[in-house]
C-alpha cells in the first residue's frame, strides 16, 4: 500500500511540474486567463467523470473557501513564473509545508518541536536569499514574493480540503474545488479588467493541457491521498518541483539556474525537509 502511494506521489509530482513549461511557452497569456481556463476546463471533466453522483454532495462554506484559496494560488504562481525565474518561482511556490505547520503551532495548538521550529527559520533564511536576489530585478523579487504568498494560499487549500476530505470522495471534491476556484479567478479577472475569453486557437490546447495534466493527474492524485497522509506530507512532495521544472527549462528554454538559485534553493529545501522529517 506505501509503495502505491510512493507511487501515485511521483507521478503527481512529475505531472503538476509541467505546468510552469506551460507558463513560458505561452509567455503573452495573461497569467489570470491561464488559471482561468486549466480550473474551468478541469471542473468541466471531473463533473463529465462524476456525472452520476452530481448530487451526491452540496457544497458548503469550507468548500467554497477552499476554492476561492485555489484560484489564488493560481493566479499568483502563473504570474510570479512571469516575472522571475521557473527555479525560483517553483522553489518559493511549493514551500506549503512551512506554513501548514505555523498553522499548526498558532491555530491548533500542537506543540512546538525543536526541529521543526529550526527547519522553519531555515527554510526562510533559504526563502530570504531567493527574494532578496529576485534575479537582480525588482521585477524578479515581485515575482518572488507572489510565489511565496502563493504557498501560503495553496497551504489553506490543503488545512482546509482535508477536513472535507474525511467524508467526500476526491471528484465529488474537485469538481467543485475547481469551479469554485474558475469563478474566483473570473471575478479577479472583472476586477483587474482581463478579457479571459479574449484566447487564440494557438492557446486553447495547451488550456486543455494544463487541465489534463497537471491538475486531473496530478492535483487530483494530491486531493486524494491527502484523505490518508498528513497535510504536511502531500504539501511536502511538490518540494521535488523545483528540481524537475528547472531541468526541463534549461533543457526546453535554455533557461539557467544561477548561483543564488543554488544556494537559497538548497537552504530552503533543507529547512522543509526538517519540518517534514520531523513533523506530523
Amino acid at each position: 500500500m506505501l509503495n502505491n502511494k510512493f507511487l501515485l506521489l511521483t507521478v503527481a509530482l512529475l505531472s503538476v511540474s509541467s505546468s510552469a513549461w506551460v507558463v513560458r511557452i505561452l509567455p503573452d497569456t495573461n497569467a489570470i486567463t491561464l488559471a482561468f481556463w486549466r480550473m474551468l476546463l478541469a471542473s468541466a471533466m471531473v463533473f463529465i467523470i462524476s456525472y452520476k453522483n452530481v448530487l451526491s454532495f452540496v457544497p458548503n462554506k469550507k468548500m467554497f473557501l477552499a476554492g476561492v484559496f485555489l484560484g489564488v494560488h493560481f493566479a499568483l504562481f502563473f504570474r510570479s513564473i512571469q516575472l522571475t525565474s521557473i527555479a525560483e518561482a517553483t522553489l518559493l511556490g511549493t514551500t506549503a509545508p512551512i506554513f501548514t505547520e505555523i498553522y499548526g503551532f498558532v491555530f491548533q495548538k500542537k506543540s512546538p518541536v525543536f526541529m521543526v521550529v529550526l527547519g522553519l527559520f531555515v527554510a526562510f533564511v533559504g526563502a530570504g536569499v531567493l527574494v532578496s536576489q529576485g534575479s537582480f530585478s525588482e521585477t524578479g523579487t515581485l515575482g518572488n514574493i507572489m510565489a511565496i504568498l502563493c504557498s501560503i494560499a495553496m497551504a489553506f487549500v490543503l488545512i482546509v480540503g482535508k477536513d472535507i476530505r474525511k467524508n467526500v470522495g476526491v471528484f465529488e471534491y474537485t469538481r467543485w474545488l475547481f469551479f469554485f476556484a474558475a469563478c474566483t479567478l473570473f471575478v479577479i479577472s472583472l476586477v483587474v479588467g482581463v478579457s479571459v475569453f479574449s484566447v487564440s486557437v494557438e492557446e486553447f490546447p495547451w488550456f486543455v493541457f494544463l487541465a489534463l495534466v497537471p491538475t486531473m493527474i496530478g492535483h487530483n492524485i494530491f486531493y486524494y491521498l491527502i484523505k490518508t497522509l498528513s497535510t504536511t506530507t502531500v504539501a511536502a512532495v511538490p518540494l521535488g518541483e523545483p528540481v524537475v521544472s528547472s531541468l526541463g527549462a534549461l533543457a526546453l528554454f535554455g533557461e539557467p539556474v544561477g548561483l543564488a538559485v543554488v544556494l537559497g534553493g538548497g537552504i530552503t529545501l533543507f529547512g522543509v525537509f526538517l519540518v517534514v522529517r520531523f513533523g506530523d
